[in-house]
């Protein structure tokens, strides 16, 4: 399994490229601002081409990049809850950050719900909703390899903000427990903000401290 990540626009967020193995389609993860030719050389670099754009949650900064793929022919899958958002994605005004305020929408091909299934190739990741960031958030866990995308939910020495609109400081409660107590903890973490592949038991302490 090959899972790439980078780091791109004003809030740092981070970019995902992941596939089965060289030479097979990629999921792109939240492309965020100015991510696309990082996008493009990681999939050059492991022989993969584009084959769909999965975005965790629709604030802004992880779907802003998004359109570029759509008008590039890549479907767009994300979980519900959020599509409105990822029609339309300027909630917390992108203008403030250099982005134009019109910035271009996206409107999933496929929609997810809680207990769904994503399969990739022989991947297959178990769609959990994760509200509390926002209502669409979503997890996607791999146990054949024990890795799961976060999104914002929980971060390496942190969670997710949860005084946006929409936001629940109650159901960021319930998912966290949910996590910790579903997913084993050696389970590695690739969150929208800062560094990856730690793992959920490495995770948990800073994230208790916020509970």
């Amino acid at each position: 399994m090959i899972i790439k990540g980078g780091t791109f626009g004003p809030v740092e967020t981070n970019t995902y490229v992941i596939a089965e193995d060289r030479g097979h389609q990629a999921i792109i993860v939240d492309p965020a601002s100015g991510s696309e030719t990082w996008i493009d050389h990681t999939l050059s670099q492991h022989e993969l081409t584009p084959g769909v754009v999965y975005l965790t949650h629709g604030h802004w900064d992880h779907v802003v990049d998004a359109y570029i793929w759509d008008q590039r022919g890549v479907p767009i899958w994300a979980g519900t809850g959020d599509e409105d958002w990822m029609a339309a994605p300027a909630p917390f005004n992108p203008a403030l950050f250099g982005f134009p305020p019109q910035t271009p929408g996206v409107e999933p091909v496929r929609i997810f719900t809680d207990g769904d299934t994503l399969e990739w190739g022989s991947l297959a990741f178990r769609m959990m909703n994760t509200p509390g960031h926002s209502p669409g958030c979503y997890v996607a866990y791999e146990a054949n390899h024990g890795e799961a995308i976060v999104g914002d939910l929980v971060f390496a020495q942190g969670i997710g903000r949860t005084d946006f609109p929409r936001s629940s400081p109650a159901a960021m409660l319930a998912s966290l427990e949910r996590i910790f107590t579903e997913l084993p903890g050696e389970t590695r973490i690739y969150p929208g903000h800062g560094p990856w592949a730690t793992t959920l038991r490495e995770a948990e302490p800073y994230a208790r401290m916020f509970m």
